[in-house]
């Protein structure tokens, strides 16, 4: 029973780090006329209920997640348990001499849901597609042309490109039929061992297995996704019986799931870091001395151990330590949670109560700052915390949850954000680096500008050796860090 639910969930969440509560079925017994393994059952109806159910076009922004966490689509390569890419639409690969040009063999008799060959000229015009409609991933590849024939396809890259393997791991890089006359939002037309066949916008999706899928017989007989947006409601449709797993489950509810029987929690170390933006344009925020007393003011350890009980590891890189840049003890500018050190530095930087009324001033105008975040677990909580903390050293905060939080960032309306954000979906530092820390960054929402960590970016972007890229993704989040321009939190185990 376990082997086959965890199959199930290894095609479905393939790129999700999550924490799942599945609930135990019961077997169903094979019928007289077929033979069931040893060890093995048979499911009816996989239920699976998603807190952030999405659209699944993989080109457009971040949806690709869902088209292969339902089973739907696959990338020409992934990452394998410790990030080294592996090939899964492609059997192999090659680079020209001059590092430009990278020729991919693709994998024979794949076929998409329509009936149609998975062939080089079907992927070229999806990778063609995602280039046009994804900023993120055009950045990323950085294409000067494609070509295909046959089972081959052939990309040039504008300049040598080291992490393009790792790019087409991206989720965004799901390879989906542009031939077919569909809504790839709904119904994607993919190559993975669910066909969409009911698509309900922000509601639900029912699939079926794909009868000539490459990889085997699928084990689910169908799959049903609910979206419950509310992690309580969430919670409660696992007890009540209404879902089979659930992704995005409070925290607060890990015990009770723990102590029953009937489920069983999957929990894993992620790469998805807990971080504070700054707006660096704003006033007081462009202070590096008030930045480095609010960093101050950051429980790491509290937040992790304590707001989502247990499930967040304290840190001060934005990647985990067993990655060779994610090594903790070189970050050594990065203030410790000191909150007399934090009030000290703050008055020796002219903020002071004149007025008695228990807010600091500075220049005779009362501080008073923006936080902000959304939704997911425990963002809010850490937030708040943090909130709390600085009101009790005499920093006015008004605090502001949305939905969605990217719209906040991109007009600048605030001065600190909680995030949260997956820092190695490549296996490979570079992406993440320069959307936070480049002039360019899609996700530098704190405008940080720093030529010298522009320059290490530039080196990054070119550097072919494994070593040399840690060095210098170390050396710049070294740099991020040293003047509290961001403050990473924690990770999350999911």
């Amino acid at each position: 029973m376990k082997k086959t639910i965890s199959v199930i969930l290894s095609v479905l969440m393939l790129f999700a780090i999550f924490t799942g509560c599945t609930a135990k079925p019961e077997e169903t017994p094979a019928p007289e006329n077929e033979t069931q393994a040893e060890g093995e059952t048979s499911l009816q109806d996989f239920v699976f209920g998603v807190y952030n159910f999405t659209k699944i076009d993989p080109a457009e922004g971040y949806n690709g997640w869902g088209t292969i966490r339902y089973g739907v689509g696959e990338t020409l390569f992934v990452l394998d348990d410790k990030l080294a890419v592996t090939p899964w639409l492609a059997s192999d690969y090659s680079l020209s001499d001059d590092q430009l040009t990278w020729t991919l063999t693709l994998r024979e008799n794949v076929k998409f849901h329509n009936g149609n060959p998975m062939d080089g000229p079907a992927v070229k015009a999806e990778l063609e597609r995602l280039v046009d409609m994804n900023e993120r991933a055009a950045a990323q590849l950085n294409v000067a042309s494609i070509t295909a024939d046959g089972n081959v396809v052939s990309i040039t890259t504008k300049e040598p490109n080291p992490t393009l393997l790792n790019a087409l791991c991206d989720p965004y890089a799901c390879i989906i039929d542009t031939a077919a006359e569909v809504d790839n939002n709904s119904y994607p037309v993919g190559t993975g061992p669910y066909v969409m066949k009911k698509y309900v916008d922000e509601v639900s999706a029912y699939l079926e297995p794909f009868e000539e899928y490459w990889g085997g017989t699928p084990a689910a007989k169908s799959v049903t996704i609910k979206g419950i947006s509310d992690v309580d409601t969430l919670a409660m449709a696992m007890q009540n019986g209404e879902l089979d797993a659930a992704y995005g489950v409070s925290y607060d509810t890990l015990d009770t799931f723990a102590n029953d029987p009937e489920f069983e929690i999957t929990q894993a170390a992620t790469a998805r870091v807990y971080m504070l933006f700054f707006n660096l344009q704003h006033e007081y925020m462009n202070d590096e001395n008030f930045r480095k007393a609010l960093c101050m003011m950051v429980d790491k350890e509290a937040y992790g151990t304590v707001l989502i009980n247990g499930a967040g590891t304290a840190t001060k890189t934005a990647f985990p330590s067993a990655l060779s840049y994610g090594d903790d003890s070189k970050m050594t500018e990065v203030p410790e949670f000191d909150p007399e050190g934090a009030k000290t530095l703050l008055a020796e930087s002219g903020f002071v109560d004149t007025d008695g009324d228990g807010f600091l001033e500075k220049d005779g105008k009362k501080v008073s700052i923006r936080l902000v975040t959304y939704g997911r677990t425990g963002l809010p909580q850490s937030a708040q915390a943090l909130q709390s903390a600085l009101q009790d050293i005499g920093i006015e905060v008004g605090y502001e949850q949305f939905d969605s939080v990217e719209p906040v960032l991109d007009a600048g309306d605030f001065d600190i954000c909680a995030y949260a954000c997956v820092t190695t979906p490549t296996g490979d530092p570079q992406s993440y680096l320069n959307s936070i820390a480049g002039v360019e960054g899609n996700m530098n929402y704190g405008k940080y500008d720093n030529p010298e960590v522009q320059e290490l970016l530039n080196q990054l972007a070119v550097e072919f050796d494994s070593a040399k890229r840690a060095e210098l993704a170390l050396h710049i989040q070294q740099l991020i860090t040293a003047d509290n321009s961001y403050n990473f939190m924690f990770h999350l185990n999911m």
